[in-house]
C-alpha cells in the first residue's frame, strides 16, 4: 500500500469530534482489509485488530485518534447564512474567506464570509472576530437550507490537499489521522507470524474534546501495553522559544511523566538499532494526548508516546513530511514485531 494514498484517503474522510460513526464503511473499504477484525463501539471508537494467531499472546495497543477538529451548526439565517460554533481548539484567524462542508442531509459547500477592509474602522483590523459573529455563506435560500441542514450538523474544512517540494503535503486533518495512516501502511506489509503479539489498532473518538474516547476503549481491549501516535508542533521560524523537531528528523519520541518510561527508552533503542530518525522532546506535564489517559485505565497501561512533525496545526493546510511519516511506519513496525519488548511486559 503507498502510504501518501492512505493518508491522503484517511484524512478525506469526515470525523468531526462526535460523529466518528458516520464514515465506517468508507473507512472499513480503505484499511479494513489489512485487519481481521473491525468494530465500533458506542463511544464511536474504531477497533481493528490484527490477529498473530498464537494462543495466550500479549495483546498490543497503537492508538492514534480518527476525529477531527470542526464546527458545528447552530443557526440558519435569512439569506442562506449558516452560524457554528467550534468543535475543537478550532483557530478563528484562519476561518475568514475558508472553505468548509456542512455535513448535512447532504453535503453543503460554503464560505466564511469576510469583512473587506474598505469596510473596516480604524482599528479593526487588528481584531479576531468571534466565531459566534461569523457566517458561513452557502447561496441556498434560509427554507430550502433548513430542509437539508438540521441543527447540530457537523462543519469540516474542505478536504483539499496538495504537495510542496521535498516530500511534503498539505491538508485537513493530518491531526491525527495521518498517524492512523502509518499504522496501516506498517500493518498491511506485516505477516502475522513475525508479531509479537495480537495488535489492536485504535482508531480512536473525541480525542480532541477531551480525551474521551481512548479510555473506555483501551479498558475493553486490556492491552500489556501501548504506544500511542499523535502529530505535535514542528520547528518553524517565529517558535523560538521551544525545542521543536524540525522536518525530516524522523520520529519524535516524547519523555512525560505520563508514560512509561523504560518502555520509552527500550523504543529509543528499537530506532537506534533499526537505523529510524527521531529526536527527543521533553514532556513534564501534560502531553495533549490520549496518553495522559493510559495511566489511568484498569491498574494502568504501560505507554510510550511517539508524535510526528507538524506544521500549522488545527488550519485546513497541515503540512507534514512523507519522510518523517515513513520513519514513525517503521517504528510501528519495529515495536509490534518486538519480542524483547512482549517479553517485557506480556501479562
Amino acid at each position: 500500500m503507498n502510504l501518501k494514498e492512505i493518508i491522503l484517503s484517511l484524512c478525506g474522510l469526515m470525523s468531526v469530534s462526535g460523529n466518528e460513526k458516520v464514515a465506517s464503511k468508507e473507512l472499513d473499504a480503505i484499511v479494513g482489509s489489512v485487519f481481521d477484525e473491525h468494530k465500533v463501539d458506542p463511544m464511536g471508537n474504531h477497533l481493528f485488530i490484527k490477529r498473530c494467531g498464537r494462543e495466550n499472546a500479549p495483546m498490543i495497543l497503537v492508538d492514534t485518534h480518527f476525529d477531527e477538529i470542526g464546527m458545528m451548526v447552530t443557526g440558519i439565517k435569512e439569506g442562506g447564512f449558516i452560524t457554528v460554533t467550534n468543535v475543537g481548539g478550532v483557530d478563528t484567524r484562519i476561518l475568514q474567506a475558508g472553505e468548509v462542508t456542512i455535513y448535512g442531509k447532504e453535503p453543503v459547500y460554503g464560505v466564511f464570509t469576510s469583512t473587506p477592509p474598505h469596510f473596516r474602522k480604524p482599528g479593526e483590523s487588528d481584531k479576531l472576530s468571534p466565531m459566534d459573529q461569523l457566517y458561513i455563506d452557502t447561496g441556498y435560500t434560509k427554507e430550502a437550507l433548513e430542509e437539508i441542514v438540521p441543527l447540530g450538523s457537523p462543519v469540516g474544512f474542505k478536504p483539499v490537499y496538495g504537495e510542496l517540494m521535498n516530500s511534503r503535503i498539505y491538508g485537513k486533518a493530518f491531526d491525527d489521522k495521518a498517524c492512523g495512516a502509518c499504522v496501516v501502511w506498517a500493518l498491511s506489509d506485516i505477516p502475522a507470524h513475525e508479531l509479537a503479539g495480537d495488535v489492536c489498532f485504535l482508531f480512536s473518538a473525541e480525542e480532541e474534546v477531551g480525551c474521551r474516547g481512548a479510555a473506555p476503549a483501551a479498558f475493553g481491549i486490556s492491552p500489556d501495553y501501548a504506544m500511542i501516535m499523535d502529530v505535535t508542533h514542528a520547528a518553524v521560524p517565529e517558535v523560538k522559544d521551544r525545542n521543536l523537531s524540525p522536518f525530516d528528523s524522523g520520529v519524535v519520541v516524547e519523555i512525560a511523566a505520563a508514560t512509561d518510561r523504560n518502555l520509552t527508552l527500550m523504543v529509543k533503542d528499537l530506532c537506534d538499532q533499526g537505523g529510524i530518525p527521531y529526536t527527543i522532546q521533553a514532556c513534564p506535564g501534560s502531553t495533549g494526548t490520549n496518553a495522559n489517559v493510559m495511566g489511568l485505565v484498569a491498574e494502568g497501561i504501560p505507554t510510550v508516546l511517539c508524535s510526528l512533525p507538524l506544521k500549522s496545526m488545527h488550519s485546513a493546510a497541515e503540512v507534514i513530511s512523507l519522510k518523517d511519516a515513513e520513519a514513525l511506519g517503521n517504528l510501528t513496525k519495529a515495536f509490534v514485531t518486538s519480542k524483547e519488548i512482549a517479553e517485557v511486559y506480556a501479562k
